[in-house]
Order: C-alpha cells, then sequence, then structure tokens
C-alpha cells in the first residue's frame, strides 16, 4: 500500500508542487546503511539535558484554500489542507507545522488519499532555495518533526506503528552543503524494533542521543507506560 502511495505522490507533482522535491528516507537506502547502536542509559541524563524550542510561528499569508510562505526565492503558494472536505482522491493539502531558525528550513505535513486510505508525510522547505525535501514516512501517517543536533550536524526522527504496540523506527539524516541541494540531506543510519517506542530524544552532543522509550502494558482497565532510556553514539 505504502508503494501504491509513492507512485501517487509522484503523479501528482505537477498539483502539489513537488517539481523541486527530493525524497530522503526510503527504508532501501537506509537498508543499505549501519544501524545504530544502543546502550542503557538514564532517566537523570535525559532530564538533565535541557528541552529546546525547535519551531518559530512565522506569519503566513493567504486565504481559505491556499497558504504562502515567504523564502528568499520569493513567495511559495500551496494549497491548504483542509480535513472537512470530502474530495477525490489524490493530493489534499498541506498543513504549516512551523520554521526552524537553526536550519532556515519550513516544516509541513503533506496530505494524500489513495483507495480511501490517508496518508502523510513530512516537508522541509530550504528557506534559502525554496526547495522541498520530503523525509518518507515507513508507515501511513507522516514521521515525528525532525530534531536538529546542537551544531546542525545531523537530524534525528521517529515513528511509532500504528498497528503494533511497543514498536517504532528511529532514521538519522545527515546535514551537508548548500551548494549541493540534491545531497543536502542523506541518510546517516536508522534503528527499528518491537520492543518499545518512542516518546522523546534529545541530543546530548553532536554525535549522541538518548532516547526516551516505553512500553505500555495493561493493568486491569488502566494503561501502563513502563520508561527506559537508550544512548546512541553515531559512527564517523
Amino acid at each position: 500500500m505504502k508503494i501504491l502511495y509513492l507512485l501517487l505522490l509522484i503523479s501528482c507533482s505537477c498539483y502539489a508542487q513537488n517539481s523541486n522535491m527530493t525524497t530522503i528516507g526510503y527504508a532501501n537506502q537506509f537498508d543499505l546503511l549501519p544501524k545504530l547502536n544502543f546502550e542503557k542509559s538514564t532517566q537523570a541524563k535525559y532530564d538533565s539535558i535541557p528541552a529546546t524550542n525547535m519551531l518559530t510561528q512565522p506569519k503566513l499569508f493567504g486565504d481559505a484554500s491556499h497558504f504562502s510562505i515567504q523564502t528568499k526565492k520569493g513567495m511559495l503558494n500551496l494549497k491548504k489542507y483542509n480535513e472537512k472536505v470530502n474530495s477525490t482522491e489524490g493530493f489534499k493539502g498541506y498543513q504549516y507545522a512551523g520554521y526552524y531558525p537553526t536550519l532556515q528550513m519550513h516544516a509541513l505535513f503533506s496530505h494524500h488519499t489513495a483507495e480511501h486510505i490517508g496518508f502523510s508525510d513530512l516537508i522541509l522547505v530550504d528557506d534559502l532555495s525554496a526547495k522541498k525535501y520530503a523525509i518518507a514516512s515507513v508507515g501511513d501517517d507522516a514521521v515525528q518533526l525532525p530534531i536538529p543536533s546542537p551544531k546542525q550536524q545531523y537530524l534525528v526522527y521517529f515513528y511509532n506503528w500504528m498497528y503494533q504496540k511497543n514498536s517504532s523506527f528511529i532514521g538519522v539524516l545527515k546535514i551537508g552543503s548548500r551548494n549541493q541541494p540534491q545531497t543536502l540531506l542523506v541518510e546517516k543510519a536508522s534503528y527499528e524494533t518491537k520492543k518499545w517506542a518512542v516518546e522523546g530524544i534529545k541530543w546530548v552532543n553532536d554525535r549522541a542521543f538518548i532516547v526516551k522509550a516505553f512500553t505500555a502494558e495493561k493493568n486491569g482497565t488502566v494503561q501502563v507506560k513502563r520508561y527506559d532510556y537508550y544512548l546512541a553514539q553515531l559512527q564517523p
């Protein structure tokens, strides 16, 4: 089903303004790369890392059907997603998530429908070039908003499987040079497990991050979460 969706995404490129789009994060690309290695960490270590506000919310222009993003290349006009509108299958529109000042990128969610099933992907728009970078989802919904490393060398993101309890995927992208826009974001490493889901991720430094993981279990009629903490070190 996800393959059908990806084909649909390509076929809708003109309407969805995807001609200036690069997609990264495909599973087959991550399969060629090293897997992340985790070691146990602690809640104290995780809590000692300050939470950061990654996104700002700049003023958007537009109307009921479209909104515009101001980039250094000019205004980018995008179809606005409206979940209440029941239209034909295909591209449904964008939702604006916010702006990464450290990355100089806008974050959007792109929504599509195929065979009456909804799909979403996360899109990053380079403020300097107006080029779009889609982070392919491993499931139906979009991945969570990526988290930049302190010196903006990497992005880490995760996806918790909707229909598989205590299962998740973590992906890491390397941030390259804007002089080579086709490889500005490339796959670095990944990890997939059916033992726990992800509640949060914090970078320790530009080479390491800690995952706050949980397993959800039922205690009578109440669902209880048990937390564990895992440290990943990126290889050169």
